[in-house]
């Protein structure tokens, strides 16, 4: 059973929301071959929002698709995606969502995510985030895509510019994927920095995942040092009420419950209980999502003001990316880098 729904998922292309951010009304195409609602269309055209359809020249259309190497300028930004391109009117605005092959995908995902990095960690980055993809296609079921191109999935950006080392990672892998106990396909995470203690998806998001709370600590420190290993964040404790819609009457913020990685998993934040999600959350949209950059924080707290003093970057869950740069930069190989974050699971290639 497993391995026919891998093998499913796998001949299935991805579906891609993409440069959603840029909020487009209107775009411009260069393809091969683009259609309007299957009549073809020059190689070169310029999509537009109506109120009920998308405009190509006189055209009217319910769907445009270019295909072959496509590339898309959305006012300052321009890329070349593989696959498919579909243009759809969603909310006023153009949706538009890449249908791409699995591997295709990859190179830019590595690319973005651990460019730079020793060939053994792009290597893991590349079966940490084949595993994701695959299992990942319900992320954005209700919206009817599977993916976004941003962090709350993986980066991905089209056709990655000059990327010779993470496509050399992702073809030596292909494939390759992270089966608990070597038999069972489930999501698997990565994250910036740890801060020397990873957590499972379990305690962080309520979710069954591949993923082990385990110490990624060397010789007395963080195995991610650097850079995003310490943060500070400092608020007013009224502008802090205001993001979390709640008065400023009580302690500012009081940690509940820590899992084994160190972070807070509940929270009692002016008289109101928060899981640590749903403050990080409401604190990353009203002070960007830089502010707090992890939930592993101590509190300081005066009459006026909260200061948190953070280790690591991101959710803890799955794969350290820094740990696994510096696991590389000492020799060790993509299997052990893997083994070291996720011990339950076993890497097999595609049945």
């Amino acid at each position: 059973m497993t391995a026919l729904l891998f093998l499913t998922l796998a001949a299935a292309p991805l579906e891609v929301r993409v440069l959603e951010r840029e909020v487009p009304s209107r775009v411009h195409l260069e393809a091969a071959r683009i259609t309007c609602d299957g009549k073809p269309l020059p190689n070169v055209v310029d999509a537009e929002a109506s109120v009920r359809e998308v405009r190509v020249g006189t055209a009217t259309c319910t769907q445009v698709i270019a295909e072959d190497e496509v590339s898309v300028t959305v006012k300052d930004t321009k890329r070349k995606y593989p696959g498919q391109i579909r243009v759809s009117l969603q909310g006023g605005l153009l949706r538009l969502i890449n249908a791409v092959d699995v591997e295709a995908y990859l190179p830019s995902v590595v690319h973005a995510e651990a460019d730079g990095s020793k060939p053994a960690a792009l290597e893991a980055q590349a079966i940490v985030s084949r595993t994701f993809a695959l299992t990942g296609q319900r992320r954005h079921a209700n919206a009817g895509y599977h993916l976004c191109d941003l962090t709350h999935c993986q980066l991905y950006r089209g056709r990655a510019p000059s990327s010779p080392d993470a496509e050399a990672a992702v073809k030596k892998t292909a494939g390759q994927v992270l089966l608990i106990g070597g038999i069972v396909l489930k999501p698997a995470f990565f994250h910036s920095s740890c801060g020397g203690h990873t957590s499972t998806a379990s305690d962080v998001f309520g979710e069954d995942a591949s993923s082990s709370a385990v110490s990624d600590v060397e010789n007395g420190a963080p195995r991610c040092h650097g850079p995003e290993l310490a943060w500070t964040f400092e608020v007013e404790k009224k502008d802090l009420a205001q993001a979390l819609g709640v008065a400023p009457t009580g302690a500012a913020l009081e940690p509940l419950r820590r899992d084994k990685g160190g972070r807070i998993l509940e929270v009692r934040s002016f008289a109101r209980r928060f899981t640590g999600q749903e403050f990080l959350s409401r604190v990353g949209r009203a002070f960007g999502w830089r502010a707090v950059r992890s939930l592993k924080f101590s509190t300081t707290e005066t009459d006026t003001t909260l200061r948190l003093d953070g280790a690591g970057t991101g959710h803890g869950v799955g794969m350290c990316q820094l740990g696994a740069r510096a696991l590389a930069e000492k020799g060790i190989d993509a299997k052990g880098i893997l083994l070291r974050y996720f011990p339950d699971s076993q890497i097999k290639p595609a049945p």
